[in-house]
């Protein structure tokens, strides 16, 4: 299940958009869910990623060693998540920051162990 996220994901980002992300189902990691939005879209608690960029850790094409990288704007607040999503032997983890806006905020972050809900 994962890994089909995680195709649907590289699919959007060449501009590549599939019904059947619509059937995959959601990704619980922490607090923060990821699931298929409207039109194949990919959603983090209902808001659609700001940025978006697939690395592969590896080699390409490789999902089972893979790390997403996104900006979504907070619900909660005014500002933004950065956040990491890496999938590395089938051990999904997010790490999740809050962005700061000047050099002196303290730093707030958490790290997600990642499971399919």
């Amino acid at each position: 299940m994962k890994t089909l996220i995680l195709i649907a994901t590289a699919m959007l980002m060449a501009g590549k958009v599939s019904a059947a992300l619509d059937a995959v189902p959601a990704m619980k990691c922490g607090a923060f869910s990821v699931s298929p939005g409207a039109n194949g879209t990919v959603r983090i608690n209902g808001v659609k990623p700001k940025v978006q960029k697939v690395t592969f850790l590896q080699q390409k094409g490789d999902y089972q060693r893979v790390k997403i990288h996104w900006v979504v704007a907070a619900t909660k607040f005014s500002g933004n998540y950065a956040m990491d999503y890496v999938n590395a032997d089938d051990k999904p983890t997010m790490h999740v920051e809050i962005m700061r806006t000047q050099q002196s905020q303290i730093r707030i972050s958490g790290d997600y162990d990642c499971q399919p809900q």
